[in-house]
């Protein structure tokens, strides 16, 4: 406990002598009492110390005048006496720098300044020298570097172009297979109306045939009397001399092949082609008639017999 006091003790009277008003008033207040101070510290007796200190008077507010100065007042007079200071200095150095200017040099000290700047030159040609020889290696270890990756690049884009190349050649011949599935029904058209023509050229060298002729003919059989149809034909006729009527899809198919007695399957197939010509329409419910230009083509193509 008494060291802590001690320690607190000190520490006061330690910031109580170095701050600047303090310090300043306590050696300003020694200076003006001093007299006082020697009379109590001196070895006179002790009633004429009494007498003499009831003759002193202690001051109090010159101290705190000078303290107050020292604070307040020697700063800012320090300022201008080191901006005086620094002022004096610059123009000096000025002074100095204009006598060296017009001071010509020796020509010791020319020929030192003349061996100075050849090795000068010499270290920068040097340095240059090194920085391109180092730009080369890097230039080249960066060209070892991208050259994989410039030959995958290259690798890529030639697949790339025989890949744009099988594109290509694939469109155009989906191009060649469009137009051929639109070329489709008149090709289908061309060769019924071709069938049908060889039809009729078939009946009509039938009809014009007479009797001996028959008769003469030994290798002719029944079978050349009979007209064949292809299953187009067949599925068309039904649709001509079947009374047909609006009906459901089933209903027409089921129709269409107790007419023909053609196979299920394959009556589908004719009837799902004869859809995509247009002969025949199947409505939003379901129900399948035959459209304005299936009337016209069964009666130019069965209306002659």
């Amino acid at each position: 406990m008494g060291e802590e006091l001690k320690n607190s003790i000190k520490a006061k009277l330690y910031d109580f002598a170095y701050t600047p008003f303090m310090s300043s008033y306590v050696i300003s207040w020694i200076l003006f009492n001093h007299k006082y101070l020697l009379v109590y510290f001196g070895t006179s007796m002790l009633d004429h110390k009494l007498l003499y200190l009831g003759e002193c008077h202690v001051e109090f507010l010159f101290p705190l005048y000078f303290a107050l100065i020292y604070v307040f007042v020697y700063p800012a007079i320090g300022l201008v006496f080191y901006y005086v200071t620094l002022w004096y200095n610059k123009k000096s150095m000025k002074i100095k720098q204009q006598i060296e200017d017009e001071t010509p040099i020796t020509q010791e000290q020319a020929r030192e300044i003349r061996r100075e700047h050849y090795k000068l030159a010499d270290e920068r040609d040097q340095a240059l020298e090194k920085l391109k020889e180092s730009q080369k290696e890097h230039t080249q270890a960066l060209a070892n570097t991208l050259k994989p990756l410039q030959e995958q690049i290259e690798s890529y884009y030639s697949t790339q172009k025989v890949s744009d190349e099988l594109i290509q050649k694939l469109e155009a011949e989906n191009e060649s297979l469009k137009k051929s599935l639109e070329n489709l029904p008149a090709i289908t058209a061309e060769r019924d109306e071709l069938k049908e023509k060889f039809g009729n050229i078939k009946r009509v060298d039938l009809k014009t045939r007479t009797v001996s002729d028959a008769f003469s003919e030994t290798d002719i059989t029944k079978e050349e009397d009979v007209i064949v149809e292809d299953d187009r034909t067949k599925v068309l006729r039904y649709f001509y001399e079947g009374n047909y009527k609006t009906t459901t899809e089933t209903t027409a198919i089921d129709q269409i092949v107790n007419f023909t007695k053609l196979a299920r399957p394959k009556i589908k197939l004719i009837y799902d082609q004869l859809l995509s010509e247009r002969i025949l329409n199947k409505s939003d419910r379901g129900y399948v008639s035959i459209t304005d230009s299936g009337n016209k083509m069964l009666v130019e193509l069965f209306d002659h017999e």
